[in-house]
């Protein structure tokens, strides 16, 4: 064993001082087992017997054991892994074992050559790679970029549901009062989304949504909404009631400057919102039996106008938040001229 490694440390010795300027890299072959160490070098290719451990001639050469472990897993062909170079150089009198994927440049470039008649008084002239400074270009060589699409889609559909509630309500208005958590905000929304800006990290997109919307104002304590000459008013039922409600349909179009992080999955958007009333009634559950459903204005406005926010992560759930700039009722609307209607939920 003794001379296996002496003979190793010969050929390894007279490898490295083969050009004081130049790398000297060696190929090891192992033919009968199909493994190999491949150190390319521009002048010859040894090939090591199979009697030999390659542990071994790793650990007289000087590599440490860490190495070795790596340069053993990965030169066996077995393991299905690419051939990786293991560089020999002068540095301070060391070995380098580069163990990662070179660059394609380099690949092209240390492709084994077919064997040549030697010319001694000519010596061929083969270019090799500058692999003393190989770990510094290993770690510059560019690293493949992520493939990003565009973050938003061209169209999505969106559920809107959420709470409802009435801002400016006057301070003798308590039949007007509304059951915040039964008060609900549902809409079907048909996005289209336009990209403006296409970055690495962020997009930004305008986004606008025709949309079906419905207002479902739920009044305390069997109280409800009664127009009469003109005029709205918030007026105790007569009878008891489970349920005591006024329903507002709007057609509405909301616009959003929307801004996707990529990296995060994270999106939020600011905009504002048109719509239009197509109707409107009040709808009441008597708790003795029975329903009543009245049709009508209530005295409301037609156009609604107003902003509205969204915040979320990409393909899920969106927190949305919309406030009417406008006000909900007419402005001759003696009981209800001041009141605005405010949402927030989920998309």
């Amino acid at each position: 064993m003794k001379k296996l490694f002496l003979i190793c440390s010969m050929l390894t010795i007279s490898a490295l001082s083969f050009a004081k300027t130049d790398t000297t890299i060696v190929e090891f072959e192992d033919k009968p087992s199909n493994s190999k160490i491949r150190v390319i070098t521009g002048k010859k290719t040894i090939e090591i017997p199979r009697i030999l451990n390659l542990n071994n001639i790793l650990k007289a050469m000087g590599v440490d054991s860490n190495e070795r472990e790596r340069a053993i897993v990965i030169s066996d062909s077995e393991t299905n892994r690419k051939d990786t170079l293991f560089v020999l150089s002068r540095d301070g009198g060391k070995v380098k074992i580069v163990t990662r994927e070179l660059p394609k440049s380099a690949q092209k470039e240390t492709v084994e050559r077919p064997e040549r008649p030697e010319r001694p008084e000519q010596p061929e002239a083969v270019e090799v790679p500058e692999f003393d400074n190989l770990d510094k270009k290993l770690d510059k060589a560019p690293k493949k970029a992520k493939k990003t699409g565009k973050f938003f889609s061209r169209s999505d559909f969106g559920l809107y549901l959420g709470l409802n509630g009435f801002r400016n309500v006057a301070d003798n208005q308590e039949t007007a009062e509304l059951r915040f958590g039964r008060s609900r905000y549902v809409a079907l929304s048909f996005r289209k989304n336009a990209t403006l800006v296409k970055g690495k990290a962020v997009d930004v997109a305008l986004s606008y949504s025709p949309e079906i919307a419905w207002y479902n104002f739920m009044f305390k304590n069997s109280n409800t909404a009664r127009f009469e000459n003109n005029q709205v008013s918030f007026v105790a039922n007569a009878k008891a009631t489970e349920k005591s409600k006024l329903v507002v349909p709007y057609i509405n179009l909301p616009v959003l400057l929307n801004f996707g992080f990529k990296e995060d999955k994270f999106k939020i958007g600011f905009g504002g919102y048109l719509g239009y009333r197509v109707g409107g009634y009040t709808k009441e559950k008597f708790a003795s039996g029975g329903k009543n459903k009245t049709e009508g204005s209530f005295g409301l406005e037609k156009p609604i106008y107003g902003l509205t926010a969204e915040i979320g992560k990409k393909g899920g759930l969106t927190l949305f938040g919309r406030f009417d700039m406008g006000t909900l009722f007419k402005s001759n609307q003696t009981n209800a001229k001041d009141i605005q209607a405010f949402s927030v939920g989920i998309r």
